[in-house]
């Protein structure tokens, strides 16, 4: 086993709280870095955003503002899933919008055309999307850099394509009027002020017992397994470690994350079409992780935020100056190349003080 092993595994194992790294971010950032202290902090944003304009005779926090946030939580969710492979074992996928998609159409089908609801769907989603996942898995066995690129990405064009070119799934045109959910008899769009206040409060809760579990297993020697596998997965054979079952698990495991964010997008749209499916989608997921730190779970969702909450500013800049061309397209394309250059980690990947 490497020297670089070595060091990944002491890092783990070993808590740094008085890392330097650690105290710049909090110093820029001015957030707290315990993870139960950020979780409160988080749930008392959340709530407060959710229920400030129940005491208020005035609109405090737009719809709006409420749609993004609950966008932002559905990628965080997807980021903190594709973390296990492109982060824990360190392969690049790009199919990883097929599974998204497949907890989105499982869903909707389901609760549109059969007597299943909501809650129900979401399981069954799962084991389809964890069954679907194998045979990726297997290759990933054999193959891995660009060579299982090319493969993940031929896999969810290819589901794309067979969605694209099969009538009872909706076609091209996909699926209108998914049923919302109903919590205790009552639909969630009827939830608090705005209708949007249940899906945040279900989208966060999901993404707080994601990150939980991803912090376990980082503090697991389930982590050292996968550190070794990512580092030098030759020699993690010679230690005796079962790559096979952890690559299997990892890419499982990510599958189904997905999928549990395909079936929330699918009833909070309403709507289902196999772009949902594309390639670009899958691209917007890996830049997320890139963005905001590989290996990180802090990273992951925050550059879920900043890769969703800046092309909505963009967007907003083009509408007030009535620019010709979108401007988020040509940040988009530096923000890549200074990540590369200059912070290859990510914004909190690890090396930053995660």
């Amino acid at each position: 086993m490497n020297a670089e092993i070595f060091e990944d595994v002491q890092e783990t194992a070993i808590d740094q709280p008085q890392r330097s790294g650690s105290q710049l971010k909090r110093f820029v950032l001015g957030l707290p870095s315990r993870p139960g202290t950020m979780f409160l902090t988080a749930l008392l944003f959340i709530l407060a955003v959710c229920f400030v304009d129940s005491f208020t005779s005035t609109r405090l926090v737009p719809t709006y503002i409420k749609h993004i946030l609950v966008s932002c939580l559905i990628y965080s969710l997807l980021t903190l899933a594709l973390n296990f492979v492109s982060g824990y074992i360190g392969q690049t996928s790009l199919g990883h919008a097929a599974f998204f998609g497949i907890g989105a159409y499982i869903t909707t089908l389901l609760t549109k055309y059969t007597p299943v609801n909501f809650w129900i769907s979401i399981p069954i989603a799962m084991a389809i999307a964890a069954l679907v996942s194998i045979p990726l898995a297997m290759v990933s066995q054999r193959v891995k850099g660009s060579f299982l690129v090319v493969i993940t990405y031929g896999f969810g064009e290819v589901l794309r394509y067979v969605v694209i070119n099969t009538p009872s799934l909706g076609a091209s045109a996909g699926i209108p009027g998914v049923p919302a959910p109903l919590f205790f008899g009552t639909k969630f769009g009827r939830i608090g002020p705005s209708g949007k206040e249940a899906y945040i409060l279900l989208a966060f809760g999901i993404v707080a017992l994601t990150a939980f579990f991803m912090h376990r297993i980082a503090k697991s020697r389930t982590n050292y397994a996968f550190s070794a596998i990512r580092e030098d997965e030759i020699a993690a054979v010679a230690m005796g470690i079962n790559t096979k079952y952890y690559k299997m698990a990892a890419f499982m495991l990510s599958a189904v994350l997905s999928s549990v964010a395909g079936s929330l997008q699918a009833t909070y749209a309403a709507f289902v079409s196999p772009e949902m499916l594309s390639s670009t989608q899958s691209i917007l997921i890996l830049t997320m992780v890139i963005v905001g730190g590989a290996r990180s779970i802090k990273g992951a969702i925050l550059g879920a935020f900043v890769m969703t909450i800046l092309p909505e500013l963009f967007q907003m800049v083009k509408d007030v100056l009535g620019l010709p061309f979108d401007p988020w397209m040509i940040l988009y394309g530096l923000i890549l190349i200074t990540m590369m250059r200059l912070r290859p980690q990510g914004i909190w990947g690890k090396g930053a003080g995660q």
